[in-house]
């Protein structure tokens, strides 16, 4: 918009924002801004029938691991097959082979990277494979072992961020989750940014992150010798000497404050609306306040543990439950969407104006 100059000597006016290959997507006159839009989740999975055959996958593999998140934005030029994936292990080896930092063992063994499309990730028909990306070292003396694992997956999101024209060229996989040496993991990272024209950045998760992954989790239900739901506060710069409080409430009783919330069976409950987020976690902390005479809604959460998942607010997340496996990678992959959405719609075409 151009300003009007208060008189003939004013400067110019100029006007330039930076943008990104997705900003074409803009904001619908008339909505509310993204900040103030009402969310909801989804708490099952859509029925994969129409695009995939209805077998039981094995997620073992995931489960009682601690793994890091990192976003991921679109990837250029990434091509989900055979041939592609052995040319990307080649050039993948020698990104290891040549990174200065040194993470080979003392025996001597060399490393070996390999791609491969995890089965059982695609709930949706605009997601795509899911592809793990594993780091084996191979042993002088015989044998080999996994020295990293990673996983980029994309879990019905519904929102996509790449415009229509474009879905052709990129490949969204909001979320890469990684176990291994830290050295390790950021060479694969520099390597997917490099070869695909990607930005990887740590996923960390906000006061309001936890809330939604706390209060859509704990509708699960995990059994009778479930884990209890933890609530874990940051005291950083509040308290002195203490730096978190840890509060734990049986899966049970959350479960009987949802069905008291809600009304309703909560196996016929698909989705979550905001409203019903703050509600619930709302109770939890007033529960809390009069037992313990602690204002924690003045608090940050810093931990959230459910019967299906732990998740911290620095970017780590536990998976527990291969039954209930949409649900958790869902929520971080969603988040990390908006995460990406936001961003992208605060951007605009460059303008320069020089009117005056």
């Amino acid at each position: 918009m151009t300003e009007t100059p208060q008189n003939s000597s004013t400067v110019p006016s100029k006007i330039l924002h930076v943008y990104t290959p997705f900003s074409a997507r803009r904001r619908t006159p008339g909505t509310a801004p993204y900040s103030q839009r009402q969310k909801n989740r989804k708490l099952t999975a859509p029925s994969n029938e129409s695009f995939e055959s209805v077998e039981i996958f094995d997620y073992s593999g995931l489960l009682k691991k601690t793994w890091r998140l990192y976003s991921l934005s679109p990837l250029y030029n990434f091509k989900v097959n055979a041939q592609s994936f052995k040319k990307y292990a080649r050039s993948l080896d020698a990104s290891l082979t040549e990174d200065k930092c040194s993470f080979a063992s003392s025996n001597g063994g060399s490393e070996r990277s390999s791609f491969t499309v995890y089965k059982g990730l695609k709930f949706n028909a605009d997601d795509p494979e899911a592809v793990q990306i594993q780091v084996t070292e191979k042993r002088n003396g015989g044998g080999s072992t996994i020295v990293l694992n990673a996983l980029m997956f994309c879990v019905d999101i519904g929102d996509h961020p790449v415009p229509a024209a474009h879905k052709a060229h990129f490949t969204y996989y909001p979320v890469i989750m990684i176990t291994g040496n830290k050295l390790r993991s950021n060479v694969v990272l520099n390597w997917l940014e490099r070869h695909f024209d990607c930005h990887t950045s740590p996923l960390t998760f906000s006061n309001n992150d936890l809330r939604w992954i706390l209060a859509c989790c704990s509708t699960r239900d995990a059994g009778h010798k479930a884990a209890p739901v933890l609530l874990q506060y940051s005291l950083q710069n509040v308290c002195e000497g203490i730096k978190t409080i840890d509060c734990r409430f049986e899966s049970t009783f959350c479960r009987e404050l949802w069905q008291r919330i809600q009304n309703t069976s909560l196996s016929s409950l698909t989705t979550l609306k905001e409203d019903d987020v703050e509600t619930f976690v709302g109770a939890l902390e007033s529960h809390l306040e009069y037992t313990m005479h602690i204002v924690f809604s003045k608090l940050t959460l810093s931990e959230v543990g459910t019967p299906i998942a732990y998740v911290s607010s620095q970017g780590k997340i536990k998976l527990f439950q291969s039954e209930d496996i949409y649900l958790p990678l869902h929520l971080v992959s969603s988040i990390a969407n908006d995460k990406l959405t936001q961003f992208s719609l605060t951007q605009t075409k460059p303008v320069l104006n020089t009117s005056g």
